[in-house]
């Protein structure tokens, strides 16, 4: 049996140091992100047509803005009006992408007033979002109303501040039974 070889690293002096070889590192694979870019975002507009629905639904779900009404009111403000047009592009990607997308429009209202009449206006509300979206071009049959009135408030303090967050229209898109 013979020897093993001289080794270079034995014959270094102490304080030398010896760089660890590194292996080259590989292209990225990008065979499993669906088209989300680096950071993880899946914000509309970037092309990634390849993302999953749930990826979709995630996204769009953080982006949409409650619309916000006065008190007693089913109308839109001019600032409710810019809210909604706002979530209209959003819809309008996610649906061109997911045609087979479910939209509910959720109507709230705040504390005041019977439970009865909460209902009606939370109605309202949501059948009213429903139409201008229609009338901004997206597809009403996917949305469905469905009204809270006063049940599921996000804020239960009583005075105006918290009133007003209350009473607002809320959109939560899922996918269908059916995919």
């Amino acid at each position: 049996m013979e020897p093993p070889p001289p080794s270079d690293y034995a014959a270094a002096p102490a304080e030398a140091k010896i760089a660890p070889r590194v292996a080259p590192t590989p292209p990225p694979d990008d065979s499993d992100n669906r088209g989300i870019p680096e950071n993880g975002a899946a914000d509309f507009g970037t092309g990634a047509s390849q993302r999953s629905l749930s990826e979709a639904i995630s996204a769009v779900n953080s982006q949409l803005e409650d619309i916000y009404y006065g008190y007693d009111q089913a109308a839109l403000s001019s600032q409710a009006t810019a809210s909604l047009q706002r979530d209209a592009g959003l819809l309008k990607e996610i649906l061109h992408e997911f045609p087979q997308l479910q939209i509910t429009v959720e109507g709230h209202c705040d504390e005041r007033g019977s439970a009865e009449y909460n209902i009606g206006l939370g109605d309202r509300r949501a059948r009213g979002a429903i139409a201008s979206l229609a009338q901004l071009g997206l597809p009403a049959g996917n949305f469905a109303p469905v009204s809270y009135g006063k049940e599921s408030p996000q804020c239960t303090d009583a005075n105006e501040s918290c009133w007003s967050r209350n009473r607002r229209a809320h959109f939560v898109a899922k996918g269908r039974a059916t995919e």
